[in-house]
C-alpha cells in the first residue's frame, strides 16, 4: 500500500524526539464495525466518535472477515488515526469440549473466541485459507438462514406482515454477512413499521415472547433486540437453530490462518464474571499463560469494562510480566450507545499503568504492521514467536509511526 511507502520515507527524514507522556495517546484496539454487526451504523460514525473522544489507535475487529480493511485504513489515515488491522474468529477445542472444560465462553465448554491483531493490509492470505474463511461466512449466514425461516414461523402466528425477507435483510441492512444481531433488529423494525401505538406493541412482544416487556423498554431500541435475541435466537428459544460444527474449527488453525495473514494471534481473556468467577481455562493463570505460550499465543486482550477494576488489573500485571503483548477494547457489538474510550468496571477510568501497557501493545503492534507491509517480518519469527529481545525497539518504531499519523505528517 502506498500510505506505508509514504510514511517509510517521512521517517527517514523526520527524527522524533523522545516525548515525556503526560498524555498517554488512547487506543481501543476491538471494535466491531457494519462489515459483522456493531452498535455504529457505519465506519464514519466510529471515526467521528473517536476524535470526539480523542482516541489515537483504532483496531477494527469483525468476526470472520477483513472485508473492512479497505475503508478502515480509508477513513483512520484520513482523520490521522492509527489503523490496527485485526479479526475475530470462534473456534472449538474437541479434547476441552469433552473435558467440560470452559475457555472464555462461559456458557459452552470448549469454544474459544481468538482474534488475530495486526493483519497484514493490503491483506495477504493464501487461497486455500481465503476459501476457509469464506466457508465460514458462508455457513454463517447460512445458519441466520435457517434461524429466519424458524422466526417467521413464529412471526405468522401473529401478522404475516412481520415475516422477515432473508434476501432484503442481508442486501439492506449489513454489508454482506448477516448474524443473529441483525436478524433481532429486522424482527423489532418491521413491529413498528406496523404497529404505532404502544399498546399494540406491548401485545405484540408479549405474544412473541410469551412474556411482558419492561414497561420503560419500550422505547429502548437495544433492549428490545436483546430480548428477542435471549428469548428467541439463543438456546431455549423457539427460534434457536444449532450452529454447522464445520464453522467451528481447532484453534491452532485459527491460529494458522492468522499467521497466514501476517498477524499477531491473540487471545481474548473474559477474565472475572459473575462476581468473581471465572472460567476452568482463566483461574489458575499461570496455567493459562503456559497453555497460551505453549499454543502460541503471545498476545492477548480485554474488554475491561465487563471486569472488576481490581481483579482485571492483578491479570493484566500479571500477564505483563510475563511479556505477553497486551491490549484493550469495547468491541461495541451489540445494540445501544457507549463511548469508544476504555473503561473499566462499567465506567471506571484507567489509571497510568494500565492506559501505558494499552498503548505499548498498540505500538507493538503498530510496528508489527508496517515492517510486515514494507519488509515482510515483524515481530514474529518464522515459526510465530516473539523476537521479545526487540521489544523496545518495536515499542520506540511504534510510537513514532502512531504519532506520525495523529499529526497528520505522513
Amino acid at each position: 500500500m502506498n500510505i506505508w511507502n509514504n510514511i517509510s520515507t517521512r521517517l527517514k527524514k523526520i527524527e522524533q524526539p523522545d516525548e515525556d507522556l503526560i498524555r498517554i495517546p488512547r487506543v481501543n484496539n476491538h471494535i466491531h464495525t457494519p462489515y459483522s454487526f456493531s452498535a455504529f451504523d457505519s465506519i464514519d460514525n466510529i471515526i467521528e466518535a473517536a476524535k470526539k473522544e480523542n482516541i489515537s489507535v483504532l483496531g477494527i475487529n469483525d468476526f470472520n472477515t477483513p472485508g473492512g480493511f479497505p475503508e478502515w485504513a480509508e477513513k483512520c489515515f484520513n482523520n490521522n488515526i492509527f489503523p490496527i488491522f485485526n479479526i475475530e474468529m470462534i473456534g472449538l477445542n474437541k479434547a476441552d469440549m469433552k473435558n467440560g472444560l470452559r475457555i472464555n465462553d462461559p456458557h459452552n465448554p470448549g469454544r474459544v473466541y481468538i482474534s488475530g491483531k495486526a493483519l497484514a493490509y493490503p491483506l495477504k492470505l493464501s487461497d486455500w485459507h481465503a476459501g476457509r474463511l469464506k466457508l465460514i461466512r458462508d455457513l454463517s449466514n447460512d445458519h441466520v438462514y435457517r434461524m429466519t425461516l424458524k422466526i417467521n414461523d413464529i412471526l405468522g402466528t401473529v401478522n404475516d406482515r412481520l415475516i422477515v425477507d432473508f434476501d432484503e435483510m442481508l442486501r439492506d441492512h449489513t454489508m454482506g454477512m448477516v448474524r443473529e444481531r441483525h436478524l433481532a433488529g429486522m424482527v423489532r423494525i418491521n413491529i413498528e413499521k406496523i404497529y404505532r401505538e404502544e399498546k399494540e406493541i406491548k401485545d405484540v412482544y408479549t405474544r412473541l415472547l410469551g412474556e411482558d416487556i419492561e414497561p420503560a423498554g419500550i422505547n429502548d431500541k437495544a433492549y428490545l433486540e436483546n430480548i428477542i435475541r435471549s428469548r428467541l435466537l439463543k438456546a431455549g428459544g423457539e427460534a434457536f437453530v444449532k450452529e454447522d460444527p464445520e464453522v467451528f474449527i481447532e484453534s491452532q488453525d485459527i491460529r494458522d490462518i492468522i499467521l497466514d495473514a501476517g498477524g499477531i494471534p491473540a487471545y481474548p481473556f473474559l477474565a472475572d464474571f459473575k462476581d468473581g468467577m471465572y472460567t476452568e481455562f482463566e483461574y489458575d493463570r499461570e496455567q493459562a499463560a503456559l497453555r497460551l505460550a505453549e499454543g502460541g499465543f503471545h498476545s492477548v486482550e480485554f474488554i475491561p469494562a465487563r471486569n472488576n477494576y481490581q481483579l482485571f488489573k492483578e491479570y493484566v500485571m500479571f500477564l505483563y510480566d510475563k511479556g505477553f503483548i497486551i491490549t484493550f477494547g469495547t468491541e461495541h457489538n451489540a445494540p445501544g450507545e457507549k463511548p469508544l474510550g476504555v473503561f473499566a468496571d462499567g465506567n471506571k477510568k484507567l489509571d497510568n499503568d494500565l492506559l501505558r501497557i494499552n498503548y505499548e501493545g498498540a505500538c507493538i503492534l503498530a510496528a508489527h504492521q508496517y515492517l510486515y507491509a514494507t519488509t515482510g517480518a515483524g515481530y514474529l519469527d518464522k515459526k510465530g514467536k516473539p523476537q521479545k529481545n526487540k521489544k523496545e525497539k518495536f515499542v520506540k518504531l511504534g510510537d513514532r509511526l502512531i504519532k506520525l499519523v495523529n499529526k497528520g505528517l505522513y
